[in-house]
């Protein structure tokens, strides 16, 4: 690859939104941004400018099975419903997808194939979500020009709600009674694949949490720990990642309150079909080693944690809830930043991606190529992922290694990198040879971004006046013309 794997752009476009409607071809105002970002990140220089370029050849041969890996979460956040502007804030928008599929297709060829795919929150119905953003007209749209590209919702199940009430708001709450019923989708096509990190998994090193107590949320709760028993620390991947030459993941810059961020290295838990397995925490309060809650709780709480999803016979689930409305969010299922667990998945989950061959067999070089796109056209902020804030950025990120791509991103928010254990501990050649922070060359194009993003409240060390907080300015101190390109060592 001709572009250096240490170079990570921001291309910036104040005012800039997603507009136009689906397919979302040229011109357009994000199309020419992700042109942009190719040319910064050095693809296919020599021919930039000119009908001939081809960006994507520089990572995609012709014939290559590639896979683009949008992040879409869930059309509804409990009891709220999430549209519009806060969906655009929450999960990637089809405008976006429309110049990665157009130069991957390019690239690959008519021998080469293009696969969408994502494995969303179990109860996402995904046509809430991925219909209005457009992902599946502009998918369409390319299948109807006879090209080799669809898409696969990677969940071999999803829950679907049947609620007697529904965000019925009376006495200052919001009542909710229902059940969360399984239903069977098709799957991956190519089945799924147990890979066992073994030794190599994150939860293998000190000061790692006990197996016995890592759990996921309530009606699978213990569900992770025959996976993380002894030796083997396992994940069940889908075959078309595995199979996969090339991987454009395609994340939201958004914050989070189990990982204080989402962006490239977080998106790829939604490249495992089993959720369960995941360890998002671990049981109890930090008294008894845990970080599910930053405090010990009553019996009152016990009560209505178990309550907002009772397991049910079928894998089905009961949910009566009745949350105070404009209450401030609780600290449960390690919501904050005492979360000493999720980081470990995350991690574990992105040495698959690189290091795992088509048997799922950990390798000593990489396996596939890859590339980032951060989406921050619009961007959330606060109570993410979920309950984000939409914040109109104009901001695409875009480079080679997720860790470099995400705390470049993380100092861009206003947040420091070192205050975040997911991308902290992805550094320093640990993830990827050559992931060191103090080698990056970070170019800029256009204005440098000055919105400083606010954190969840249940990470207070990310807030600015917190000791040792970056400054949001990403260039050095000097006047420039607008527009012009920064280019800095961070």
């Amino acid at each position: 690859m001709t572009a250096t794997s240490r170079r990570v752009v921001t291309v910036s476009r104040p005012g800039v939104s997603y507009g136009g409607s689906a397919p979302y071809g040229p011109p357009s105002p994000v199309y020419e941004a992700v042109e942009a970002l190719f040319r910064r990140l050095g693809l296919d220089a020599a021919r930039a400018g000119t009908p001939a370029w081809n960006p994507l050849g520089d990572l995609i041969a012709p014939g290559d099975r590639v896979v683009v890996k949008p992040n879409l979460v869930s059309s509804k956040n409990l009891h709220q419903k999430i549209t519009g502007e806060r969906l655009a804030a929450s999960s990637t928008h089809g405008s976006l997808l429309r110049p990665v599929l157009d130069y991957a297709l390019r690239a690959a060829g008519p021998r080469g194939s293009v696969r969408v795919v994502d494995s969303p929150v179990e109860g996402c119905e995904i046509e809430k979500v991925a219909g209005p953003l457009g992902i599946f007209d502009v998918i369409e749209h390319l299948r109807a020009q006879g090209h080799d590209v669809d898409f696969i919702d990677l969940r071999y199940f999803r829950i679907a709600p049947v609620f007697a009430l529904d965000d019925v708001r009376r006495f200052g709450r919001s009542w909710n009674l229902g059940l969360l019923l399984r239903r069977r989708l098709p799957g991956d096509p190519r089945g799924y694949r147990v890979v066992d990190l073994g030794s190599s998994s994150f939860f293998a090193g000190a000061g790692a949490p006990r197996g016995a107590a890592l759990r996921f949320h309530r009606s699978h709760y213990a569900t992770p720990v025959p996976h993380h028993a002894g030796q083997r620390h396992e994940y069940s991947i889908p075959q078309t990642l595995l199979d996969a030459d090339v991987v454009i993941n395609l994340p939201k810059l958004k914050t989070h309150k189990k990982t204080g961020i989402t962006l490239s290295l977080k998106s790829v838990i939604g490249l495992t079909n089993e959720k369960y397995w995941l360890p998002h925490f671990t049981e109890g309060d930090p008294s008894v080693g845990g970080d599910e809650f930053d405090r010990p709780q009553g019996l009152g709480d016990a009560v209505e944690n178990k309550l907002s999803r009772l397991p049910l016979p079928g894998d089905h689930s009961l949910v009566a809830r009745a949350p105070r409305l404009g209450a401030p969010p609780k600290v449960i299922d390690g919501s904050w930043e005492g979360n000493n667990t999720l980081w470990r998945t995350i991690l574990d989950l992105n040495r698959i991606l690189f290091f795992a061959d088509r048997g799922g067999a950990l390798r000593g070089e990489p396996q596939r190529r890859y590339l980032t796109i951060v989406d921050g056209i619009v961007a959330g902020e606060g109570e993410g992922p979920l309950g984000a804030t939409p914040v109109r950025a104009g901001l695409l990120l875009g480079g080679f290694d997720p860790g470099l791509v995400d705390a470049i991103a993380s100092r861009v928010m206003g947040f420091d990198p070192a205050r975040i254990p997911l991308v902290r501990e992805s550094l320093g050649g640990v993830l990827l040879p050559g992931g060191h922070l103090d080698e990056v060359e970070h170019i800029v194009d256009g204005p440098a971004p000055t919105h400083r993003f606010k954190p969840p409240r249940s990470w207070p060390s990310l807030l600015p006046d917190a000791a040792g907080a970056p400054r949001v300015t990403v260039a050095p101190p000097r006047a420039r013309a607008s527009g012009e390109s920064r280019r800095s060592r961070t």
